[in-house]
């Protein structure tokens, strides 16, 4: 089974620009998030598609594998889905560019379900964790989703889902991190359906699969990870790798 990591570099994000240039700890972040996927060495290819060659020269310049984008595109899948289809693989791992502190576990999860040869028809997986920290339930940059008895994904949104009519404090929600793994087939097709009404709404690429009828499988993992979404997440980010150091 080849499977093969594609990070989606966008540089100029909305919500935050040019922010997969900014350094932690004197890194870019999109750096970090290349370095961290290759120190894990489970992958048999690595791969940056971006719009943007100065994102590219930083890529190249530490000996990373880069794919220029000759679409424009509506999400990060969609650029996992133009790149893909220029290198071999059964599985494309998409991981976002500004998830950095994604474990080897959480991977190793994705990887191990489509092993199972059970698993073979289902077209796409992500992760999950759950927490009661209201927090991070109330931060629209936090993606809630909710599951059926499977653990298949209902729905995606950045409120506050489900409503909470009786105050349970023990209540977990379940939290949506960027990663995901796709059959190399499925990223495709993916790709040749157009952006959602719901997805347009939320701004959330997942949503494209649920609302044509497919299916998202989601893997529970047990630890959040630090998603940099806002210039406080870069904050977080420093605080996160000094605890480490000491641990």
């Amino acid at each position: 089974m080849r499977v093969i990591a594609i990070i989606p570099a966008r540089l100029n994000s909305k919500r935050f620009p040019r922010k997969l240039m900014e350094k932690i700890n004197g890194t870019p972040l999109i750096l970090m998030t290349y370095q961290n996927l290759l120190s894990m060495n489970i992958f048999d290819e690595i791969i940056v598609a971006t719009d943007s060659l100065e994102i590219s020269d930083i890529i190249k310049n530490n000996g990373g594998e880069v794919f220029i984008s000759k679409k424009e595109h509506f999400c990060g899948s969609d650029r996992v889905s133009e790149a893909s289809g220029n290198f071999k693989s059964d599985i494309v791992i998409n991981v976002q560019g500004d998830e950095p502190f994604v474990k080897l576990k959480s991977i190793k999860k994705i990887i191990d379900f489509f092993s199972y040869k059970k698993n073979k028809n289902i077209p796409v997986v992500s992760l999950i964790y759950k927490t009661n920290n209201i927090e991070i339930i109330d931060d629209e940059n936090c993606v809630k989703v909710v599951t059926d008895k499977n653990n298949f994904a209902m729905y995606f949104s950045r409120s506050k889902i489900p409503f909470i009519r009786n105050i349970d404090k023990s209540f977990n929600f379940f939290i949506h991190v960027g990663v995901y793994g796709f059959l190399s087939q499925s990223i495709i097709e993916f790709s040749s359906l157009k952006p959602s009404k719901l997805e347009k709404i939320e701004m959330l690429e997942c949503i494209r699969f649920i609302e044509n009828g497919k299916k998202i499988k989601m893997i529970p993992i047990d630890y959040p990870t630090i998603g940099i979404d806002t210039p406080n997440d870069l904050i977080e980010a420093k605080k996160y790798l000094e605890s480490i150091k000491h641990v």
